[in-house]
């Protein structure tokens, strides 16, 4: 016989294989990613990478849920859900996040950008418009700024402004200049140890912010044991951590930087661990701030704070 020779357990895979439809790696993947998300989290994170995968749009993907994936694609959903099982976080897997309508490089170097951080953008925005600078030029300072994501949202949203932003990692201010040059938005970016206190005089340059905006570390290593695995298994410890005996470190800090460096009526905002809202607030009372308020995200939590520069001495 002409098949005789052939394995059929080799045969049955190359017809499987042949075979597989997008209905089935979304159901490989909701099994297989049951044990790190929820049902909805892991669809969710299918469609991410059939997106990628295919080059489909999520709604041509709903519609032809049957259509039969190449070999080269099965080839990626099968590499990628190998990395995902493992917990890596997906937009490390495809090496993007999205924030504020922007497509963010990012990788292992780099917090992915939350919703919170996209909601303290807005409140950032809604700030800077109350102080009538539309179509005019003003300064912004993101300070630990990562991906650079704040940053490069806030140059998108106010093209008059001169927008500057630092990190501590080099790793990081490297992927958002790169950021900033593949989305063409001007942000000066530079290295700074923000609990040194002062900016450089080449940053200053005599002239003060109406904006400045910051999500340091502030998660204690205490609520370690609370977070995903795709979390503290991938995402910088020196961006999430700070002392467990000094939680508000950087706040005091930002909050010298931005009482020396804001226009008068100008904002200071920055995103806070939940448990600390009222003693964030005395800091930025006592630092001699103004209409001092905490927001909650959406999930309900006190996850941000603003505060005004007197418009008189105090």
């Amino acid at each position: 016989m002409e098949n005789e020779n052939v394995d059929p357990g080799s045969l049955g895979r190359v017809l499987q294989a042949s075979q597989d439809t997008l209905r089935q790696w979304k159901e490989r993947y909701r099994c297989s990613l049951s044990v790190l998300y929820d049902g909805d989290e892991a669809g969710s994170i299918f469609y991410w990478a059939a997106e990628e995968i295919t080059g489909m749009p999520k709604a041509v993907i709903l519609a032809e849920m049957d259509y039969k994936v190449t070999e080269k694609e099965r080839s990626a959903f099968a590499a990628a859900l190998q990395k995902l099982r493992q917990g890596e976080p997906v937009q490390y897997v495809f090496g993007k996040a999205y924030f504020a309508g922007l497509e963010l490089n990012v990788g292992p170097g780099v917090l992915i950008p939350r919703p919170e951080t996209e909601e303290l953008f807005h409140w950032a925005s809604e700030s800077l418009r109350k102080l009538d600078v539309a179509g005019k030029p003003c300064r912004i300072m993101d300070l630990c700024t990562g991906s650079g994501a704040l940053a490069l949202a806030l140059a998108s949203a106010f093209p008059d402004a001169e927008v500057y932003a630092c990190d501590l990692s080099t790793e990081a201010l490297s992927i958002a200049g790169k950021n900033a040059v593949r989305l063409n938005l001007p942000v000066c970016f530079f290295c700074h140890d923000v609990l040194e206190g002062k900016l450089p005089a080449s940053v200053t340059e005599g002239k003060d912010f109406q904006l400045m905006v910051s999500n340091p570390p502030y998660v204690l290593p205490s609520e370690r044991p609370l977070m995903h695995l795709n979390v503290i298994g991938y995402e910088p410890n020196m961006a999430l951590f700070v002392k467990e005996t000094d939680p508000l470190a950087f706040y005091r800090a930002l909050a010298v930087m931005a009482r020396s460096c804001l226009q008068p009526g100008g904002f200071f905002l920055a995103e806070i661990n939940e448990a600390f809202p009222q003693e964030n607030i005395r800091l930025l009372a006592e630092a001699g701030f103004v209409d001092v308020e905490v927001r909650k995200d959406f999930r309900g939590k006190c996850r941000m704070i603003r505060g005004r520069q007197p418009f008189e001495a105090i």
